[in-house]
C-alpha cells in the first residue's frame, strides 16, 4: 500500500474529519484502511454513508473494503481550479467503481494521462495532509 505525505497549500480545502457521519471513513483513512458502510440486513453498501440512526439505528455497520476497483470514468485537468492543485497537473480525476459496488471520486497517482483507460484496475493509496487528514487516492493495480 502506498502512503504519501504532503503539507497542504493554504488554499487546499480540507474535509471535515469530525463530521459524525463521515468520521469512521476519515479515521480509517488515517490508519490506511478504506472504510465503507453497509446495511446489515440487505448487505447493500452505501456511499455516501448514512447517519447511524437511519432506519432504526442498528442496521448500519462500517467495514474495511478491499480497496480495489476499476475506473468507471475519468477526466484530465490541465488547469488548476485552485493554486493548491497546480503542482499536481496534469491531474487525473477519477470515478472508481469499488469491487463492493459504490463509486468514489478521487484522483490518480503513479499514472500518466496516456496510460488511463476505462475499466483499468486500481487500488487505493493514501496521502497524509497533516496530522488529522489522510486522503484516499488511486493507483494502477
Amino acid at each position: 500500500m502506498t502512503f504519501l505525505e504532503e503539507t497542504p497549500h493554504p488554499d487546499y480545502a480540507l474535509p471535515d474529519v469530525d463530521d459524525p457521519v463521515m468520521r469512521p471513513f476519515w479515521d480509517g483513512a488515517r490508519d490506511g484502511r478504506l472504510m465503507q458502510q453497509r446495511d446489515r440486513t440487505t448487505g447493500e453498501v452505501h456511499w455516501p454513508p448514512k447517519p447511524m440512526y437511519w432506519k432504526g439505528g442498528d442496521r448500519l455497520e462500517w467495514f474495511e473494503a478491499r480497496g480495489t476497483g476499476e475506473i468507471y470514468s475519468y477526466v484530465v485537468a490541465y488547469e488548476p481550479h485552485l493554486p493548491a492543485f497546480k503542482h499536481l497537473l496534469p491531474l487525473i480525476l477519477v470515478l472508481v467503481q469499488l469491487d463492493e459496488g459504490p463509486r468514489l471520486v478521487g484522483y490518480m497517482i503513479n499514472c500518466t494521462p496516456e496510460q488511463m483507460r476505462f475499466g483499468m484496475k486500481v487500488r487505493v493509496a493514501f496521502k497524509r495532509l497533516g496530522e488529522r487528514v489522510t486522503l484516499p487516492l488511486w493507483e494502477p493495480a
